[in-house]
């Protein structure tokens, strides 16, 4: 099975002043192609933080991280935020979608971005979101949107540059229960139908139970591997 990202003895240390705070210590595993991953943990056990080193978001103090067989932390700035335009998504617990701008607008963004025509962008934005049921909804902006809504948009925005990999940190932790079900089941959906890796942090074992890896951290190790109910 092809390796999308290899996370190899990823240690993080914080240091303020005289006190050094570790918060991972030696993470090793691979993500494979279409593969859905959840971290699992309670909160402070690191998992956020590693969701950021495996996006280039933050660097590790110890190890590195092999997308494509290349290494992330080798790359200049400028063509790792490429890599993440062009090859990541990126999910949010609190959507973080911009409120001056429309639904259509927000999920063309990574697009434009990325060089593509504005006409291209908006054309791709519109499919995705009608393909998340937002057809009605796309001149509406963040705040005449319900959580769902704004959940669904920031999952168009994630995939409207059909990355290999999206990175999701606790997408429906913000969410009722019902909705949140739903949410992660269009997420499920969707990543089959673009063949898209995805790695989940939550603390939800219902959640993670539905994936095909779970991994579980605590204080900042990982303590076990499980196989999820469905394959």
């Amino acid at each position: 099975m092809q390796e999308i990202l290899v996370c190899r003895d990823i240690s993080k240390t914080y240091h303020d002043g005289a006190v050094d705070t570790a918060v991972l210590s030696d993470i090793s595993f691979q993500v494979n192609a279409a593969e859905h991953i959840a971290i699992l943990g309670s909160s402070g056990s690191g998992k956020s933080t590693l969701l950021h080193i495996l996006g280039g978001l933050d660097s590790p103090t110890h190890g590195d991280v092999l997308f494509h067989g290349q290494s992330m932390f080798s790359l200049s700035a400028s063509r790792l935020a490429a890599l993440r335009n062009q090859h990541m998504g990126f999910i949010y617990q609190f959507h973080h979608l911009l409120a001056e701008f429309t639904a259509l607008e927000n999920v063309a963004m990574p697009c434009l971005i990325g060089g593509l025509r504005p006409t291209q962008a908006k054309q791709k934005a519109s499919a995705l979101l009608e393909r998340v049921g937002l057809s009605h909804r796309l001149k509406h902006k963040p705040a005449a949107l319900s959580g769902g809504e704004r959940q669904r948009v920031a999952i168009a925005r994630a995939l409207v540059c059909e990355p290999a990999l999206v990175l999701a940190d606790e997408p429906t932790g913000n969410l009722d229960h019902q909705t949140g079900i739903q949410v992660y089941a269009l997420l499920r959906e969707l990543s089959h139908e673009f063949n898209t890796s995805f790695v989940v942090v939550t603390h939800d074992r219902e959640l993670a139970a539905q994936m095909d890896r779970t991994l579980t951290i605590v204080d900042g190790q990982l303590t076990a591997t499980s196989i999820g109910h469905e394959q």
